[in-house]
């Protein structure tokens, strides 16, 4: 039983319906992200930890999140670090808003779980929980 990855779009959307679980960073950093794609320069894409060029329709998977952090790790260790204060302070912008998003991703995964794990609301009607419950159910004793 897998958790389908969201894409850039999903996260904005479920960061939007359900602002409650989250901080203001964590809602700019994905707002940012969005925001990127709409640049002159950016042909529709955003950049993951600054490196990994993604349109935000593609699913935001852990192999991507890996291969951005190589990326940077990559670059890190050919150039160096920053060469001046604006691009430290880039490089420091493009890092907090990945830790942003990787939090954000969390909260999704772990609201997504309850939901498909959640029992019935007795208070509503036809009421079967979530869909996990509902395999949980079929296949074990506590359905019996």
């Amino acid at each position: 039983m897998n958790i389908t990855e969201p894409s850039l779009y999903e996260l904005y959307d479920f960061v939007k319906y359900n602002r409650y679980l989250f901080d203001e960073k964590e809602i700019r950093s994905i707002e940012a992200y969005i925001n990127d794609t709409s640049a002159n320069y950016s042909g529709g894409h955003y950049w993951l930890k600054g490196q990994l060029h993604l349109l935000p329709t593609e699913k935001i998977t852990e192999e991507k999140i890996q291969k951005a952090i190589e990326i940077d790790n990559k670059r890190v260790a050919e150039y160096g670090g920053p060469c001046n204060g604006m691009e430290a302070a880039s490089m420091n912008n493009h890092n907090n808003k990945f830790e942003n998003l990787q939090t954000v991703l969390k909260k999704y995964y772990e609201s997504v779980e309850l939901d498909l794990l959640r029992p019935p609301d007795k208070t509503v009607p036809n009421d079967k929980g979530g869909k996990w419950y509902q395999m949980i159910l079929k296949q074990t004793p506590i359905g019996k």
